[in-house]
């Protein structure tokens, strides 16, 4: 081979180097819609357990992150979501004591039991996350914060096998379940409210885990654990810690019977209310890159 056809060979190779055109992704968008299913529950104060029920919704979110070296990213994400969610208390063994007087007057030491006394509650809630977000090898991890409001609330009291007793210290007579001294109808009590007893705004921690495919050229589907607590929030109460079951003084000549007063737990005991949230997400998630382009210029002679 002759030099000049070497030389010829070295710059078609020299130029087809410098050239060709190479792409490097500088950020990745992806824009997420899915839905999330687990439990939910309000943590307060007071004797009665604070116990976890359903909830369900739906989420979008829009993430961007820079890119760290080979398949690992980092940014932020944010979007909102919609959930139905349910919290639930209950007092089991219910008792409680306590003395009225009746118009002549005589003592009257009551004693009153139900067999259960729950309360439930249901709210609609809007929730927007901002989130510091990290991808490494299809592995997911966001920590940050939710801004969460309740727009709609409502609550249900169930009380069951409940008994009233009525004890006159003076005669050593004890009164059961009598019309006069205070009867629940049936022995039970149901009722439901629309209600804004919760907190209305709620800051909440809030992080995520889980791993995402890639689905077909591009997309991404993906699966995360998540839970939610409330740092702070607005809820405002001031408790009377006692009476759930409000049997007043009977002071009444002409119809001597009470009117009972049955009330919901996070009434009388709650001074604080804090949400918990936790569950599984599942996503799908539309998939860009922001690229950076890099081209040789032509050689001249």
């Amino acid at each position: 081979m002759s030099n000049r056809h070497l030389h010829i060979i070295l710059i078609v190779a020299l130029c087809t180097l410098f050239t060709s055109a190479y792409t490097r992704a500088e950020s990745t968008h992806d824009f997420s819609l899915g839905a999330h299913a687990g439990g939910a529950m309000y943590l307060t104060d007071g004797p009665h357990r604070n116990l976890p029920s359903g909830a369900v919704g739906l989420d979008m979110a829009y993430t961007v992150r820079g890119v760290l070296g080979n398949q690992t990213t980092l940014g932020i994400k944010l979007g909102g979501s919609l959930t139905f969610a349910n919290a639930k208390h209950s007092l089991p063994n219910y008792m409680e004591e306590y003395v009225n007087h009746d118009y002549y007057p005589s003592k009257m030491e009551y004693t009153i039991t139900a067999a259960t006394y729950v309360e439930r509650q249901m709210q609609l809630q809007l929730e927007a996350p901002l989130f510091i977000s990290f991808y490494t090898h299809g592995i997911t991890i966001n920590i940050g914060g939710k801004f969460m409001m309740p727009f709609y609330q409502q609550r249900r009291l169930d009380v069951t096998d409940a008994h009233i007793k009525a004890y006159y210290a003076d005669f050593w007579v004890p009164v059961v379940d009598y019309l006069a001294t205070g009867r629940l109808p049936n022995y039970e009590h149901h009722t439901k409210e629309t209600t804004t007893i919760m907190a209305k705004l709620n800051a909440l921690l809030a992080a995520e885990i889980g791993y995402e495919w890639r689905v077909g050229w591009n997309d991404r589907l993906g699966v995360q654990l998540y839970v939610d607590y409330s740092l702070w929030n607005n809820f405002s109460n001031n408790p009377r810690g006692y009476r759930l079951i409000d049997v007043p003084p009977i002071l009444n000549t002409e119809y001597p019977v009470p009117d009972i007063k049955v009330n919901y737990l996070t009434n009388i005991y709650a001074s604080k209310a804090n949400y918990l949230g936790f569950g599984v997400k599942v996503y799908y998630a539309f998939h860009g890159e922001s690229v950076k382009c890099y081209r040789c210029m032509w050689l001249k002679d």
